[in-house]
């Protein structure tokens, strides 16, 4: 077990790493189409990628042997519940992707990092709609996040950028993946649970980019090369390795390891575009990750983080 959560964690890490440069393969993208256009093709491509493995694998080892032999009706039942989570996940999926990319086209990618990260700090408040009153750690770390969204976000007059509130309301629904997914992971094959999520992803992205956008294909042509990368390493290669790891590593250890994806994006967004956070920027940036870290204590505390 504990080399189980030794390769898992490694895999979230890896998974922080790879997200931190989607934001810079999600800018590129959106230069020559839209965020519904950008998201349907990134899917579509995930799709394709991890229906080929899943055909070519065949029959997975692992979760359904540790199971033994199933009767046709308890296939049948299986191959329904992996539609039913899939299709729940893909919906808080394809909400927090869509607000983000949209947000991006009026934010930089460091910018649009940290405050994607609030939804570390969210997760507690969702314990509520289950009775959970959140702790008084987690009431400061949520206090914490809002003044470091103000230093980051807020502009003279009190005015907030549409691009940093879109990606705000994303941190919602990335939240809400995050929960799901540690839910749906133990009880379904991950690999075939991260297909049945991409598709629904891809399904509605589509719907939505023929309704709002009307794309043409040599634009989507011309932006080949983020829609690839994105499609087949931030998203297939990522969100497997986080569905598989959610298995053996918990919903909030997961938020702490996966929350150093902003320090990627910074860093990859000064390398790549020359993006400098101002002096205030920088201050909201680390009290945003030090609320995320301080939302976590009492879980350490408690020792259900090891």
């Amino acid at each position: 077990m504990l080399k189980r959560r030794a390769v898992s964690t490694a895999m979230l890490v890896s998974c922080a790493l790879i997200w931190g440069t989607s934001y810079i393969a999600q800018i590129l993208g959106m230069q020559e189409i839209g965020p519904l256009t950008f998201c349907a093709s990134r899917y579509v491509v995930s799709v394709a990628a991890l229906s080929l493995m899943l055909a070519l694998m065949g029959k997975r080892s692992g979760f359904d042997e540790a199971r033994g032999e199933l009767t046709p009706e308890e296939k049948r039942a299986e191959r329904m519940k992996i539609l039913r989570h899939g299709a729940i996940c893909g919906l808080a999926l394809f909400s927090g992707s869509v607000l983000q990319l949209a947000g991006m086209q009026g934010t930089t990618a460091g910018k649009a990092a940290f405050i994607t990260d609030t939804f570390i700090v969210i997760v507690p408040l969702y314990g509520i709609f289950a009775g959970k009153i959140p702790s008084k750690t987690a009431v400061f770390a949520i206090f914490m996040s809002m003044g470091g969204l103000y230093l980051l976000s807020i502009k003279d007059g009190f005015t907030v950028g549409r691009g940093d509130l879109l990606i705000f309301l994303s941190a919602f629904f990335w939240a809400a993946h995050i929960m799901a997914c540690s839910v749906f992971s133990r009880k379904s094959d991950p690999v075939k649970l991260s297909a049945v999520q991409f598709g629904t992803v891809a399904l509605l992205a589509t719907t939505g980019a023929l309704i709002f956008e009307r794309p043409d294909l040599a634009s989507v042509a011309a932006s080949w090369p983020p829609i690839v990368y994105a499609g087949l390493v931030c998203t297939c290669v990522a969100y497997t390795f986080q569905m598989s790891a959610q298995r053996y590593v918990q919903p909030l250890a997961t938020c702490i390891i996966m929350s150093t994806e902003s320090v990627f994006a910074a860093i990859f967004g000064y390398l790549v575009f020359g993006e400098v956070l101002s002096a205030r920027e920088l201050t909201g940036c680390a009290v945003l990750f030090a609320a995320t870290l301080i939302a976590q204590l009492d879980d350490v505390k408690s020792g259900t983080a090891d």
